[in-house]
């Protein structure tokens, strides 16, 4: 059987009616098939109809040329028409649409008809509505028309899609209207955070440009205005810092000369107990020896030898405060060699185990240095005796290139956040007299607990750096 080639002559409308869209539910499947099948059946009663009333006089004067013509044109104008049969009250075939011959199943079929007959069946091509309409009530003839389901099908599937796109189209054109209105709408939003991750990073000359006269109208001023603030707030802290660090500096300043002022003040007081003290006493030592061996007896002798005994213990008194005032080994041998020196005494006098260690190549060293590191070394060791209860010291001094380490560290009970609160409460400033010599030096001072268990106080200072506040 040969398939005709068909164009669409059923209008969208008649099958849209028929379709409501698709169908997931049995239930709704079943009731469209059952909407299309009664549509197409309406249809082909319809083309079966006018092609009645049309050829019935060509069947009475059997005008074959004109019934063939009229049923080509009938269903080639109508896809979903399969086939067209005119028959006469004899049940003579007079036309017919089959290209290759008539199926026999349709030749065997052929009976009286006198009325509108129609019924359904499967063939190779699927599902055909097969509708019989009389002619003249059945006393000129028939007309049978196959209706194929299989256009309706095509045009539905088409129908689905074409909706589908339309959705796709209309869903696709939403987003991007709501992400255009979203965009316009959050613009603002969006320039604010940027304007207070600018503010955020130091920024405060950027501005939010945004004149809306509703909430974020009013936050954008609202950051405006925080940023105008934050800058006259900047340059009134700016003012404060320059004012808090020339008054740090006139501090710095006035201590580094204090701190010069004491160290020359002790040197003068050693200078004179040295020169003058020792001298004095020196004579009057003298003078009793020579008394003493002119006295006119014994006891007045003895006297006098107490006396210059004693006189003897004064001046070595006096000897050891001018050294403590003013070691002359620091200005004659060095640093190292002083602290040896005030070590070997402070240990013998106190009972002390004291290790000094040095390593580095020692060059010249920074008076003001020397100073500082022989008057914190003498601190430590007094609060060693002091407060720590300690029976050993280390100290380790290391000369490098860019600058001066000592590490003090003793055996003794250790020192804590509390005890540095209440000795500065108690106006024991020894710690923070050695941290504040320390900073003049542009230094740093750090107190540990030492591997002993004691305290342990690591000291860094610059070589050759001035200090600051000017030469002491």
């Amino acid at each position: 059987m040969q398939q005709s080639v068909f164009t669409l002559a059923l209008p969208l409308g008649d099958f849209a009616k028929a379709y409501d869209g698709p169908a997931t539910d049995p239930k709704d499947v079943e009731a469209q098939n059952k909407k299309l099948q009664e549509q197409l059946q309406k249809r082909g009663v319809d083309i079966a109809t006018h092609v009645a009333l049309a050829g019935g006089n060509y069947v009475l004067m059997e005008d074959l040329y004109n019934l063939y013509e009229l049923a080509a044109q009938t269903a080639g104008s109508s896809e979903d028409v399969r086939y067209i049969l005119i028959v006469d009250s004899n049940k003579r075939l007079l036309a017919h649409t089959f290209a290759g011959g008539i199926p026999k199943g349709l030749l065997n079929d052929m009976q009286d008809v006198t009325a509108q007959k129609i019924s359904v069946f499967n063939s190779n091509e699927g599902v055909i509505h097969d509708i019989v309409v009389p002619i003249e009530n059945g006393a000129v003839g028939y007309v049978r028309v196959g209706m194929t389901e299989e256009y309706a099908r095509k045009l539905i599937n088409q129908h689905s899609r074409d909706v589908l796109i339309i959705i796709l189209v209309i869903c696709a054109l939403a987003v991007f209207l709501s992400s255009q209105i979203s965009a316009r709408i959050t613009q603002p939003i969006r320039s604010l955070a940027e304007v207070a991750e600018a503010i955020t990073r130091g920024n405060l000359e950027i501005r939010a440009n945004i004149h809306n006269s509703g909430e974020v109208g009013k936050l954008a001023a609202a950051f405006n205005e925080m940023a105008a603030s934050l800058i006259k707030a900047s340059a009134d802290k700016e003012v404060l810092l320059g004012e808090l660090r020339a008054k740090e500096q006139l501090r710095d300043t006035l201590i580094a000369k204090l701190m010069t002022a004491q160290e020359d003040e002790r040197k003068r007081i050693s200078r004179e107990l040295h020169d003058e003290t020792s001298q004095a006493l020196t004579s009057l030592m003298l003078t009793m020896r020579v008394l003493a061996e002119d006295a006119p007896n014994q006891e007045q002798k003895d006297a006098l030898l107490l006396g210059r005994d004693v006189a003897a213990n004064i001046l070595r008194e006096v000897r050891d405060l001018a050294t403590e005032l003013r070691p002359p080994a620091l200005d004659d041998l060095g640093l190292t060699a002083a602290l040896e020196r005030h070590i070997e005494k402070f240990a013998s006098r106190h009972g002390l185990d004291i290790e000094l260690n040095t390593s580095g190549q020692q060059t010249a060293i920074d008076d003001q240095i020397a100073v500082a590191i022989y008057r914190i070394v003498q601190e430590s060791l007094n609060n060693v005796v002091k407060h720590a209860g300690a029976t050993a010291v280390s100290i380790d001094i290391a000369f490098l290139p860019d600058q001066i380490t000592v590490k003090i560290a003793d055996n003794g009970r250790g020192i804590s956040y509390a005890d540095l609160v209440r000795a500065q409460q108690e106006n024991r400033l020894g710690i923070y007299g050695m941290r504040e010599r320390v900073e003049l030096l542009q230094g740093r001072l750090d107190i540990t607990r030492s591997p002993q268990g004691g305290t342990e106080l690591y000291i860094a200072i610059p070589q050759y750096h001035a200090p600051k506040g000017g030469s002491a």
